[in-house]
């Protein structure tokens, strides 16, 4: 056997032994990805299920006391109300509820924009709440990111516009 048949089997071998290896690695990569999104579908279930624990928690705070409870009605039935129209003691109540809930929105808010949170779920309960409380959160001057507060100016502003069409 000569030099030039034995070189010409070791670059057989060779180009099969790269072709097997690419389809290794293309196996693998493909393992990976779906390993990937598998978890990426895990975190977010991990994180509506946050979101809910945080809610359960919010809701435990404004329902643990009957003084909690009224400032929270308070609030809710009259929009136009300002720190200005509560007792020291209603304003630091309502202060500390809102910016609980406050906390609460706009980490929701933030974990949409960065994609950890499906569309629908935003749109269909993060809006709505913060259409609700986001003037109040304005009003009692609660620290609100940049972001955060051009969003909420947004709901109101989009509010504001579909109550003038009627």
């Amino acid at each position: 056997m000569s030099w030039t048949v034995v070189i010409a089997i070791c670059e057989v071998i060779g180009a099969i032994a790269i072709v097997a290896t690419l389809v290794y690695l293309s196996v693998q990569i493909r393992q990976n990805a779906r390993a990937l999104e598998r978890q990426e579908e895990i975190a977010r279930s991990q994180i509506l299920q946050a979101r809910c624990d945080s809610v359960t928690n919010l809701s435990i705070l404004i329902s643990s006391t009957p003084k909690n409870i009224g400032i929270i009605i308070k609030l809710r039935n009259n929009k136009e109300l300002s720190p200005n129209d509560l007792s020291a003691e209603e304003k630091t109540r309502a202060y500390l509820l809102l910016t609980a809930l406050r906390s609460n929105l706009e980490n929701t808010y933030l974990q949409y924009k960065k994609g950890y949170l499906p569309d629908n779920f935003y749109r269909d309960v993060g809006e709505q709440h913060n259409r609700e409380w986001g003037p109040l959160f304005i009003k009692f001057d609660l620290p609100l990111t940049r972001e955060y507060r051009k969003e909420l100016e947004r709901l109101v502003k989009a509010e504001e516009g579909e109550e003038g069409a009627f």
